[in-house]
């Protein structure tokens, strides 16, 4: 073969000329390098076919009716999941329910998601991928993505019907996980509500759900608002013609669950109490409350200001180990900036913007609040309880062992080096100041140093038993336990009976105790001690 530039003769199998460098033949040249061209085109597939196959199951997902079944494939497919090892643990209906499942990490926990009236069982979460993908959450819990649109949308027997539905479900994972984690957008959280009133109107027949954690986004309050929105229509879609009948059935919704929750809090007699104790230990205190400023929807007034309930403001007083009860996210956090300049070039607003995108999670569009979304979730929910069925005595043992390895230090500082370090506190310093203000001025310091180390050695023996009175409180040990008997005959009566301890109760310092715990301490400052040497006495006179 000669070369058609140089007619130089070449190599059969050569795709270059020697002479001149020019490329006879392209066919050998893409055959000489075909491994490269195969790499390439293997990239490309690489980086392009998993989009495609995803949009094309989604467009079929897209075209399924409420209701159908779908494929797990389908489903993986739709969520843009790439872990084969995520499953559905019972059978996918579009709009209705999605249980997904990890065939290796077997959660022993799971998380409800339940949306509200803009937006469906899934794309009010936005990307939920995220929290699929992310260690923390995947290895933890399982997910349920339920729906309820008619309840949401319809009249008060539908709402009522949606919270029936939604027990049974609840229900349901209590037969197959240790703890639930109800999180919930909008009416949501009042259908939560609703059908947890529901299963305290039950109790002690029904027990309460076992509840780990329950977040609410944006929960309705009675400053909802959507008839004053005409703009809201364009979100409900076909419902938008609805908007006046959802608020009254909202309202009508909202006040039966009011009512109900202020009788169950105030309750009369025994059986009563017994049910607002159990609500409260195993529903309140697991309860969290996560709103945004600019929420037209719900929660705030006409100026911008945050409006709160009297139950929420409660609510927000509870003590809590880690984020508060009740958290308002600032406007500028939720990517309020973008909505401002996008309201500004295109005319439309959007009053219900910072009730929805409170909780897209994973759209990571411009807007800092979403990186760190699931930090977010995170910090309310952490890790499931590992054994729901502790040995109760073993946590009795480990508090009064923390109690008798700090008791010592403690009094050891307050007592021993620093005595005045209680006068910062203004309530303390005035009573001191009151009980000595006729001392003279010589004698005055070294009393109060004095009265300062009997008030710490009050509060010091009274922190063992502060302790058993939250471990009372929280159902963990019972009133009459050996324990708290032995202190209320003994300890209790010696410490109140003294002239420190009167003196203490007289001036309002035992405050910052509880109801039941000031109760005991008044008992036992009542209680009539009787002296040593009238005992002797008598023991003397009994033996003559």
């Amino acid at each position: 073969m000669n070369c058609p530039a140089c007619y130089s003769e070449i190599d059969d199998r050569s795709y270059r000329c020697k002479e001149c460098q020019r490329i006879t033949s392209y066919r050998r040249f893409c055959w000489r390098y075909r491994y490269l061209v195969f790499v390439l085109v293997g990239l490309i597939a690489y980086w392009t076919v998993p989009g495609l196959v995803r949009r094309w199951f989604v467009r079929d997902y897209n075209k399924l009716p409420l209701g159908a079944l779908v494929s797990d494939q389908m489903t993986l497919g739709w969520l843009g999941l790439t872990d084969k090892g995520w499953f559905c643990e019972e059978p996918h209906h579009k709009g209705s329910l999605l249980h997904l499942r990890h065939n290796v990490f077997q959660a022993k926990d799971v998380i409800v998601f339940v949306h509200g009236f803009t937006g469906g069982y899934f794309n009010t979460w936005g990307k939920p991928k995220v929290l699929l993908d992310d260690p923390r959450f995947n290895r933890n819990y399982d997910f349920v993505f339920s729906g309820f649109e008619n309840a949401l949308y319809g009249d008060v027997p539908a709402f009522d019907e949606g919270a029936a539905k939604l027990d049974a479900l609840l229900s349901h994972l209590e037969d197959n996980y240790k703890t639930i984690t109800i999180v919930t957008h909008g009416k949501g959280g009042l259908l939560a509500m609703r059908t947890l009133l529901n299963r305290a109107k039950d109790f002690p027949k029904k027990q309460p759900y076992r509840i780990h954690r329950i977040v609410m986004f944006a929960p309705p309050t009675e400053n909802i608002s959507l008839a004053g929105h005409p703009e809201i229509g364009k979100l409900l879609g076909d419902h938008s013609a609805d908007i006046a009948r959802i608020q009254a059935n909202t309202d009508a919704e909202l006040g039966e669950v009011k009512d109900d929750l202020k009788a169950l809090l105030n309750p009369q007699g025994s059986p009563g109490q017994a049910r607002m104790e159990a609500f409260k230990r195993d529903v309140t205190e697991h309860l969290y409350v996560i709103n945004a400023e600019h929420d037209e929807v719900v929660d705030v007034g006409p100026n911008g200001e945050k409006v709160v309930s009297e139950a929420v403001r409660k609510l927000n007083a509870l003590p809590t180990i880690g984020p508060p009860r009740l958290v308002t996210l600032r406007y500028s956090d939720i990517g309020g900036t973008e909505e401002d300049a996008r309201e500004k070039k295109t005319g439309v607003t959007n009053p219900a913007y910072a009730h929805r995108i409170v909780v897209k999670m994973g759209e990571q569009k411009d807007f800092s609040f979403f990186d760190r979304f699931e930090q977010l979730l995170f910090d309310r929910i952490g890790v499931p309880p590992r054994s729901l069925s502790a040995n109760v005595e073993q946590i009795r043992q480990s508090t009064f062992e923390r109690i008798n390895n700090t008791i010592f230090e403690m009094n050891r500082f307050v007592v021993d080096r620093n005595p005045m370090v209680g006068l910062c506190w203004r309530n303390i310093s005035d009573a001191v100041k009151a009980k000595l203000q006729n001392v003279p001025e010589a004698q005055r310091q070294k009393q109060t140093e004095d009265l300062i180390k009997q008030i710490y050695y009050v509060y010091i023996v009274l922190d063992q038993y502060a302790q058993l009175d939250d471990l009372r409180n929280r159902g963990y040990m019972s009133a009459d336990d050996a324990k708290i008997i032995e202190w209320k005959r003994s300890n209790l009566p010696n410490l109140m009976g003294s002239e420190v301890g009167k003196w203490m109760l007289d001036s309002n310092l035992m405050e910052y105790y509880s109801e039941q715990m000031n109760k005991d301490l008044h008992e036992a400052a009542a209680v009539q001690i009787p002296q040593v040497g009238s005992q002797t006495g008598r023991e003397r006179k009994t033996g003559e």
